[in-house]
């Protein structure tokens, strides 16, 4: 079927492989899209093996702009940090695309030594979800202000937002509303950041996930 694309972006992000994701790269090519496409990384070591073949074979395809090696998995706990960084090592030589790891900000902090194995760093940044959440009106500043700590401390490495968001429902935690209008400001108000900033940054997601 063919599908009309809302220009409100130019790129996609996936986040693993296998189970029909490995078709995503190719569906986004047909719809004028780049993509960061993902491999999933967990404790299963024959499934990952699959998700970055089918990954590297995507990016050898012509189908991917940048190639995510694992998202969160420190965060999970699915492997260790020196594993991790050999997994993403041996993708790099594999694919002529900008290859990097994504994480929640705090763990790439506890886990400095990724940053040379990957070419530029995934951070995010979900303030709803931060261990002191943060209230919607000061959501966008908190994530300026992660971005450019991170920023800091890994000077010379270009930052992506991989994951920035705000729920429309569910609990609210501590000061932190879930509402429509909230992640509507919430959104706005970021992308209008990253205009002003020039960043990267990626939504999540593009279906409203409550």
């Amino acid at each position: 079927p063919e599908f009309a694309v809302p220009r409100w972006t130019n790129w996609v992000r996936s986040f693993g492989s296998v189970n029909g994701l490995e078709k995503t790269p190719q569906v986004a090519r047909e719809l004028g899209l780049k993509i960061a496409a993902g491999a999933w990384l967990s404790k299963n070591l024959t499934a990952n093996s699959q998700e970055i073949a089918n990954l590297i074979a995507a990016a050898n395809a012509g189908q991917v702009d940048m190639a995510v090696v694992g998202s969160e998995v420190l965060l999970r706990g699915d492997m260790i940090v020196s594993d991790l960084r050999e997994t993403i090592r041996s993708v790099r030589p594999r694919v002529d695309v900008p290859v990097t790891y994504a994480d929640v900000w705090e763990f790439w902090l506890k886990a400095p030594e990724l940053a040379e194995a990957a070419d530029f760093i995934t951070i995010h940044i979900l303030p709803y979800w931060e261990d002191e959440p943060v209230a919607a009106t000061e959501a966008v500043a908190h994530v300026g202000e992660v971005r450019d700590k991170v920023a800091k401390i890994f000077g010379g490495k270009e930052i992506l937002i991989g994951e920035v968001g705000w729920p429309s429902e569910g609990r609210m935690r501590d000061g932190a509303l879930p509402s429509p209008a909230n992640q509507a400001m919430v959104l706005s108000g970021v992308v209008e950041a990253a205009k002003a900033g020039n960043w990267k940054v990626n939504l999540i997601e593009a279906f409203d996930q409550p």
